[in-house]
Parts: structure tokens; C-alpha cells; sequence
């Protein structure tokens, strides 16, 4: 039997007497960039923190090819090759650029006896190379994006899970970025999870949207459908409602 690259199953999650998700069920195909859409508050990086084992969930399973990360420790989840970034960048202060993804390259799917060799072709596929050893926290706030970046790919990830990676840009660096995200799926095979407000960009670079409103999956398909969705549209009123202005992206 063969089954999905992951699998969300009744995935439920309340904080006190908050439901932040009810009942998410999703399936992510390999070879996928997946979007995750929603207004902020909706439950998406929560969903991606129960996927990755930082908070656990209260119902529901996440399977990967099969395998339960139910009760699973993130670092463990990592281990079978799940990686992610975050909304907030957090390298480790006091290491170099290089060290940052060296610390990544510890694991145990990296099988290879040159780490550092390996950490520097990962800084150089993301733009980095050239600063290498600038400690990080000297690093503008688009480097750093890149380095959450290199920093995942380092685990040797099947599965990458990006938490709003163009927020703080500019246009020039979210065209960089993009580029640089297809080029990852492309030649690497990654599938991809990604979380975004940037809608037009977002909605150019993923092939399938799941679209979340006070933690529901609410819709669900290719950008053309969701963007033309009455739930989805009726979720952005009111807040910004950016969606009208992907159709013609």
C-alpha cells in the first residue's frame, strides 16, 4: 500500500478554552508545493508547529509516509527528514553564518564526511557563500532569510515547511526568493509547505492551496479556484482583502 507524503488526519488543537483547529484534514502528494492560506489568526503556524512536533496536538494524527509523529520530539521529526523555518528568524547568536548551518548538518540523515564542504555548497546555493564567516547576527534581514533557509536544508529534509519566508522584503528579494524556492523543488526534489501573506507571489509559486479560517479548512485547490472562492474572499473582508488582486498575477 502506498500512501502520501504526509497525511493530517482530525488534527485538533485547543489552547484553554481557545480551538485553534478543528478537525484539519490534508494530504501532501511528493514532488508538491503546497500553500497554506489564511487571515492572520486563522492557525496556520500552529499547524505547522503540531507538524513539527514544538506543541503536540490534542486529537487527529500526522503521518509520514505512513509513520505516526504523534508524541514525536521535533528534533526526532527532523530525523526522518522534516525541516522547517520560521515566521521569526532565529539564528544562533554568536556563530558564524557557516556554523549556523554546520549545526543543521549534525543529524543523522547526513551522510557525509566532509560537513563542512557540504555546509559551504548549501550557503552557496542560497547566496551566502560570500559571508560565510560574518557572524549572523550581523546579517540584513533578507540574508537571514536565506540562512533559516540553508539552515533547513542542512537536516537533508524530504519535506520543507516555510513560515512566511518573504515577510520583511522587498519586492527585488521576494523575486530572488521565489526563484530561489523553485529552484529547490526543481533540481532537489523538495516538497514544500508554505505559509505566506505576499498573496501574489504566493499564489504564482504554489500548485495547491488549503485555505484555513478560525482554525477550518474552509477551501481547497489550484490558486485560480481559491482566489475566486466565496468562503475565502468572505474570510479576507474586512481585513485587508488583498485576493482580488492576484487573478490577473
Amino acid at each position: 500500500m502506498t500512501h502520501a507524503l504526509l497525511e493530517v488526519k482530525h488534527l485538533d488543537k485547543h489552547f484553554g478554552g481557545l480551538h485553534v483547529l478543528k478537525d484539519i484534514n490534508i494530504t501532501v502528494q511528493e514532488g508538491e508545493i503546497v500553500g497554506v492560506l489564511g487571515p492572520n489568526g486563522a492557525g496556520k503556524t500552529t499547524l505547522f508547529n503540531l507538524l513539527t512536533g514544538f506543541i503536540p496536538a490534542d486529537e487527529g494524527q500526522v503521518l509520514l509516509r505512513g509513520k505516526s509523529l504523534r508524541e514525536m520530539r521535533s528534533n526526532d521529526i527532523v530525523g526522518l527528514g522534516v525541516a522547517r523555518t520560521f515566521q521569526l528568524c532565529r539564528p544562533f547568536v554568536g556563530l558564524t553564518v557557516l556554523e549556523n548551518v554546520l549545526v543543521g548538518s549534525l543529524g543523522p540523515r547526513v551522510k557525509t564526511d566532509d560537513i563542512g564542504a557540504r555546509a559551504m555548497h548549501l550557503l552557496d546555493q542560497v547566496g551566502l557563500a560570500g559571508k560565510a564567516h560574518t557572524a549572523s547576527e550581523l546579517l540584513s534581514y533578507g540574508d537571514l532569510r536565506r540562512l533559516e533557509i540553508a539552515r533547513a536544508l542542512a537536516t537533508d529534509p524530504e519535506l520543507l515547511l516555510l513560515d512566511e519566508p518573504f515577510a520583511g522584503l522587498g519586492s527585488s528579494e521576494i523575486e530572488a526568493l521565489s526563484e530561489l524556492i523553485r529552484k529547490l523543488h526543481r533540481e532537489q526534489k523538495l516538497t514544500i509547505m508554505l505559509i505566506e501573506h505576499k498573496l501574489r507571489e504566493f499564489m504564482q509559486l504554489v500548485s495547491r492551496v488549503v485555505a484555513i479560517d478560525f482554525g477550518e479548512v474552509i477551501a481547497e485547490g489550484v490558486p485560480a479556484d481559491i482566489v475566486n472562492n466565496p468562503r475565502v474572499i468572505e474570510a479576507y473582508i474586512g481585513r485587508q482583502n488583498p485576493l482580488e488582486q492576484t487573478q490577473h498575477a
